[in-house]
């Protein structure tokens, strides 16, 4: 398995998500009453991109199957695959079920291979 770095991983897919935008505006608030620095928000950040990718990296298995009611767009454009999906239920590979989302997933996936291999 690569090593996920910040050349080719884009953080602010992370940031984006519910977990990601409660951690920026628990930050924000946090910073607005004088409770840390700016720098200290910062670094809680990069330790939070730090470990998204380290958990992807280390704790998520290889192959998840994905199954849903409407595909209601994609798009690949530069190596990058859109798919905005209606009502997902996500399976391992034995076909467990992992997760249920009733509702619309946005799932942005880029080629894992190294830049020099393609």
């Amino acid at each position: 398995m690569t090593k996920i770095s910040e050349s080719n991983m884009s953080y602010t897919l992370y940031q984006g998500t519910r977990i990601g935008l409660a951690l920026k505006e628990a930050l924000e608030e946090m910073e607005e009453y004088d409770q840390i620095s700016p720098r200290v928000s910062q670094a809680i950040l990069r330790k939070f991109n730090d470990t998204i990718c380290d958990t992807f990296q280390n704790q998520v298995e290889n192959t998840l199957t994905l199954r849903a009611d409407r595909l209601w767009s994609f798009r690949f454009c530069d190596s990058v695959w859109q798919l905005l999906l209606q009502n997902v239920e996500f399976l391992t590979a034995n076909g467990s079920l992992v997760a249920s989302v009733n509702g619309k997933v946005k799932i942005v996936a880029c080629d894992a291979r190294k830049p020099d291999r393609r």
